[in-house]
C-alpha cells in the first residue's frame, strides 16, 4: 500500500475492511470458495507517514514485512502460478462502503486517557467540541525533499485565507486545531481558541490521529488528516475542490464546495466541468495545459461556508426541501457527467455540494 502518504495509510485498510464486511454481506453461501487470504505491508517502519497509525491498523489486518510482500511478488512475475493480484493503492471504492460500515479503528480507553491528558497540555477542553482545520500546501513535501510542479499551486492554498473562518468558528464555541506535519507555513492568528497544533512542540503520531478521529468534524482542503476524520466517520467540509476525480464522491459524510474554474474568460458550470472532461483530470498540470484557471473563495467566502457547516452539524445535518432537491439536482448532473468511470470509482455520487454554496452560486453553477 501507499504507507508513505498519510491518506492512503488511513483509507486503504478501512475500505478494504468495509468491502469485505459488504460483500460477505452479499453471499449466501457459508463457505464461499475460491478462498481469498490479503496480504499487507506496511513498509518499512521509518518510511511509514505515522507509526501510531500503522501499529493500529497491524491489529486489524495480516501484515507481513515489505521484503516478504515484495519477494512474492518478484516470484509471481517470473512463475505465473504464484503471480498475485496487484494492488490499487486506491482509497476509493463503488461499494460507498464508508456510508454502510461502522469504523474499523477506535481507541482504548487508556488511549482516551493519555489523549485528555495531552491536550490538556496544549490547552485544549477535550470535554469541548474541537474542529480539526486542514490546509494543504507545498511546505510538507519540500522538507521532505521532494519537489511539486507548479500545477500544484491549484491544490495548495495559503493557511491566511483560512484564518477568518478559524476566528468565525471559534466565536461560536468551537476549539479550532490547525492541522500539519510541521512544516507548514504558520497562522498569524491569535486567538485563545485556535491552536496551531502543527507549528507546535505537542505534535505526535498518536495526537495526529487522535485529533482528526474524535473531532467534531474537519475544514479541509482535501489532504491527508481529512482521510483519518473519514475513517472515524467524522463529516468534513471540503473547500475549494478542483479535481473531481480525486475527490470523496462516494460517501454522505462528505460536503463541499468547487473552486471557480475559468476557462476563455468565463465561469465553468458544473456541466461544462463534467461535459469537458475536466471532472476526469488528475494531474494538476493537466488543468494548466488546458487554459484553466482557479479562482479560490475568499477569506470572507470561506468563513461563510465553515460556520454555516458549523450550523448544520449542530443541526444534525438536517436540510430543507429547498437545499435537498438542488443538492440533488447537482449530483444528478455529476453522475451522468462521470458516467461509467465515476460509477467503478466512487459507487453512488452521495457527497453533498454545501448547500451554503448553492444558495449563492446555484443558479450560475447549475445552469
Amino acid at each position: 500500500m501507499a504507507f508513505h502518504r498519510f491518506g492512503h495509510l488511513a483509507l486503504e485498510p478501512e475500505q478494504m475492511l468495509s468491502n469485505h464486511e459488504i460483500e460477505s454481506a452479499s453471499k449466501k453461501a457459508r463457505f464461499p470458495f475460491p478462498i481469498v487470504i490479503d496480504i499487507w505491508s506496511l513498509g518499512p517502519r521509518r518510511l511509514q507517514s505515522n507509526r501510531y497509525l500503522a501499529k493500529k491498523w497491524k491489529m486489524q489486518i495480516l501484515t507481513m514485512p515489505s521484503w516478504v510482500v515484495n519477494a512474492l511478488f518478484q516470484a509471481g512475475s517470473k512463475f505465473s502460478a504464484l503471480q498475485l493480484e496487484a494492488p490499487k493503492l486506491s482509497i476509493y471504492g463503488p461499494n460507498n462502503a464508508l456510508d454502510y460500515c461502522a469504523s474499523h479503528l477506535s481507541f482504548t480507553n487508556s488511549e482516551e486517557l493519555r489523549a485528555k491528558k495531552e491536550l490538556a497540555r496544549m490547552g485544549i477542553d477535550s470535554n469541548k467540541p474541537f474542529v480539526c482545520l486542514v490546509v494543504r500546501d507545498s511546505g510538507h513535501y519540500a522538507s521532505n525533499g521532494e519537489s511539486e510542479s507548479t500545477g500544484y499551486d491549484l491544490l495548495n492554498t495559503d493557511v491566511s485565507t483560512f484564518e477568518l473562518a478559524a476566528q468565525g468558528l471559534a466565536e461560536r464555541g468551537y476549539q479550532v486545531v490547525r492541522m500539519g506535519a510541521g512544516a507548514e507555513k504558520p497562522m498569524a492568528l491569535k486567538h485563545a481558541n485556535v491552536f496551531d497544533y502543527a507549528k507546535s512542540n505537542h505534535r505526535s503520531a498518536f495526537l495526529d490521529i487522535y485529533l482528526a478521529g474524535k473531532c467534531a468534524f474537519t475544514i479541509s482542503t482535501q489532504t491527508g488528516p481529512d482521510c483519518v476524520s473519514l475513517v472515524f466517520r467524522r463529516p468534513v467540509c471540503y473547500i475549494d475542490i478542483a479535481r473531481f476525480s480525486q475527490f470523496f464522491l462516494g460517501t454522505n459524510i462528505a460536503y463541499w464546495n468547487p473552486t471557480t474554474l475559468m476557462k476563455d474568460g468565463s465561469r465553468m458550470t458544473l456541466q461544462q466541468v463534467v461535459d469537458s472532461g475536466v471532472a476526469l483530470l488528475k494531474d494538476p498540470d493537466d488543468f494548466e495545459k488546458q487554459g484553466i484557471i482557479s479562482v479560490r473563495s475568499t477569506p470572507e467566502v470561506i468563513c461563510q461556508l465553515a460556520v454555516e457547516f458549523a450550523q448544520m452539524y449542530e443541526n444534525g445535518f438536517r436540510q430543507s426541501a429547498d437545499d435537498e432537491k438542488i443538492a440533488h439536482q447537482a449530483n444528478e448532473i455529476i453522475e451522468r457527467g462521470m458516467g461509467e468511470f465515476g460509477q467503478n470509482k466512487f459507487g453512488n455520487v452521495t457527497a453533498h455540494l454545501n448547500p451554503a454554496f448553492l444558495r449563492e452560486q446555484g443558479d450560475w453553477f447549475l445552469a
